[in-house]
């Protein structure tokens, strides 16, 4: 048989091959054919049923937020804290409240110098959320205590303005840590306290960081090794959050220094999740929700482009809470990002509100096309998207491309959001 002959029958079965190969090597996914995965409902309480199934085995669900302005989406996610609750055991914990306030809520540590008046969620739960109408039924729970609720968060709170004074009272108040105690000045770490706490960090030096650092740590090296009266866990994790908060003054309050890489995202998400596995350790029959921003409840938020000067790879240097935690609990979270199509978003005490305008390329502009009202897309029930890039405002309402199904577990779609409206208090 002629060379020639076999050769071009070998390249013309080349070419079939290839004519039935590359299709199947092509993304065939766009943002349109993903919308049209979403289950669509006009009764959002169907698609808390498909938290509640996706979520079952978990021990961690995470509910985020595009924005600190969303105020539908506060309201929903406050209407699914309340349902989980009632077909589960679960604590709240919370983006905005530290663990010093939550333990004294739940009365794990005394009252002593914080003035009763005003000792409620609702002053002790960041405002954004706290004073707004849409997540006023759940702040009412949380005070009833109809729903156990911690904090999480190392940003200082209301309660926080009285740390220093309250670990010298604390101290003081136990026969074996006042021993010894006035080796510190109390004075000069409630100074450089107060001015962490008042965002004045260019008026504390080198040496007072030191002076506040090694104190603290001190006193939880003391704390450690003694018996005392009064529950040292929870004291030592405030001592913790202080440490967390003292490294974040240290970088002016921002996400960037020039000392290290966006330090402030890193520590304040670190001990975020450092925050939530204490609760779990210690409470270990408990399931925990927690309400963050979209942004921190990622698992892996170098999977995202952040495609914006003077760092389009800003995203590769970040690790979040969600991601910290699992790492920390393999297969046990569970993570919803929030996203909507349309309406205004605003925070609650500012007169200004902003249109939600999906990019064109976005896959909320599919599902606003779609003309549904709410959306849920879980990704575990299509492994098919997990390696699919596509566009999204989850972030922010800014256009991002990535692979978002190995960041989130799930997106719940809003189509019409609204302002956050204010509450008396």
């Amino acid at each position: 048989m002629n060379i020639n002959y076999l050769l071009r029958i070998f390249r013309t079965l080349l070419l079939c091959a290839a004519i039935f190969l590359i299709p199947s090597c092509v993304n065939e996914y766009d943002e349109n054919s993903i919308a049209g995965k979403f289950v669509s409902s006009d009764n959002r309480y169907d698609l808390y049923n498909l938290i509640e199934k996706y979520s079952k085995d978990k021990r961690i669900i995470i509910l985020g937020e595009c924005g600190h302005g969303d105020g539908k989406t506060f309201e929903i996610k406050s209407e699914i804290v309340r349902y989980l609750d009632s077909v589960g055991d679960y604590t709240l914990i919370l983006e905005g409240m530290n663990p010093f306030d939550g333990a004294i809520l739940n009365e794990e540590l005394p009252v002593l110098i914080i003035n009763t008046s005003w000792l409620n969620v609702g002053s002790s739960w960041n405002s954004l959320w706290s004073h707004t109408e849409e997540a006023s039924k759940l702040v009412d729970a949380m005070d009833k205590h109809q729903i156990d609720f911690y904090g999480m968060d190392v940003n200082p709170s209301y309660c926080n303005n009285f740390e220093i004074a309250y670990l010298s009272n604390l101290f003081y108040s136990d026969s074996i840590m006042k021993q010894n105690m006035f080796d510190y000045n109390w004075k000069r770490l409630l100074d450089i306290n107060k001015n962490m706490l008042n965002l004045n960090d260019s008026v504390i030096q080198d040496i007072d960081y030191q002076y506040y650092d090694s104190s603290l740590l001190a006193m939880k090296n003391k704390l450690n090794n003694e018996n005392v009266s009064f529950n040292k866990d929870a004291v030592s994790l405030l001592i913790d959050n202080m440490l967390s908060f003292s490294n974040h003054a240290k970088c002016g309050f921002s996400n960037t220094c020039d000392s290290c890489i966006n330090c402030g995202n890193t520590i304040r998400d670190r001990q975020m999740a450092d925050n939530v596995a204490w609760y779990l350790n210690h409470h270990p029959e408990k399931k925990v929700i927690i309400w963050a921003a979209n942004f921190h409840g990622a698992k892996a938020i170098s999977q995202i482009k952040y495609g914006k000067e003077p760092d389009p790879e800003l995203y590769d240097k970040y690790t979040l809470l969600g991601e910290h935690l699992a790492n920390m609990f393999p297969d046990q979270v569970y993570s919803v990002a929030f996203t909507s199509g349309g309406g205004e978003v605003g925070y609650f005490y500012q007169d200004e509100s902003y249109p939600v305008k999906p990019d064109s390329t976005s896959v909320e502009f599919a599902l606003l096309h779609r003309d549904i009202k709410y959306g849920y897309l879980d990704f575990g029930t299509h492994p098919e998207f997990e390696n699919v890039p596509f566009h999204s405002i989850l972030l922010g309402y800014h256009n991002k491309i990535g692979k978002w199904a190995k960041s989130f577990d799930a997106i719940f779609y809003i189509k019409e959001n609204s302002k956050a409206h204010g509450i008396e208090q």
